[in-house]
């Protein structure tokens, strides 16, 4: 698959997500309404419904706003790896998210977690803070969105290059899905089963496994590309 296919898939695989995410979190919110697997899924269906957004935000012109969209993902889809670790130290963490008191996810842990099991550094911490000051009034993001506001109020913006500065998002849209279909059809040793059923979902597998192959290679020729230095 290439990336246009894989764009044009998006919203089939989006919608499966979210419909298995409301059948399996509806049946953990009959049983226990503040349970670990309905705090696994209220994050889940929080996640896969930022990813709606920040589907209709990949515009040049709107792509700060896609930044800010995009770490509110991460958030959620971090916390959503936190909470999936069975042991009772998590288990107060989430009775302490349903009062209202807790959402950071201890980044250090889950990207311990996910080298073990993966064999490679995913950066959870590093792209969150990026990220964060991209969604912050910071300078860096001020200077982004002026850099793109005069794009376009310039007229400049109409002989730059699609591809190329639009490039870096699609492929971390792309990760990101793939992200979420990880962290929610997976059981890992350690993690709670969330019990998913893949064969309700006939796309999602299909397109993380494309997504692997064709993706991941431009993303990291991009690395960094789309967040500020720190």
């Amino acid at each position: 698959m290439t990336v246009k296919d894989l764009l044009i898939l998006t919203p089939t695989v989006i919608k499966e997500l979210a419909t298995e995410f409301v059948r399996r979190g509806d049946e953990c919110m009959r049983a226990n309404q503040t349970s670990q697997l309905t705090a696994c899924f209220f994050l889940a269906v929080r996640s896969v419904s930022l990813l709606c957004g920040m589907e209709f935000l990949l515009k040049p012109n709107t792509r700060d706003s896609w930044d800010v969209l995009a770490r509110s993902f991460m958030e959620s889809r971090d916390l959503l790896i936190d909470f999936r670790f069975d042991d009772r130290g998590t288990r107060q963490k989430i009775h302490a998210w349903f009062q209202g008191n807790a959402w950071k996810a201890a980044h250090k842990r889950c990207e311990t977690f996910i080298s073990r099991v993966g064999g490679s550094d995913s950066e959870l911490g590093r792209r969150w803070s990026m990220f964060s000051a991209l969604s912050h009034p910071t300078v860096q993001a001020a200077r982004n969105s002026t850099a793109m506001t005069v794009s376009w109020v310039s007229g400049r913006a109409k002989i730059e290059d699609f591809n190329s500065i639009m490039e870096p998002k699609l492929a971390d849209f792309l990760v990101s899905i793939s992200s979420l279909i990880v962290v929610t059809t997976f059981d890992f040793p350690g993690w709670i089963p969330l019990g998913c059923e893949l064969s309700r979902m006939p796309n999602v597998e299909p397109f993380r496994l494309s997504v692997a192959q064709t993706v991941l290679p431009i993303l990291g020729r991009n690395k960094d590309a789309s967040i500020p230095q720190p």
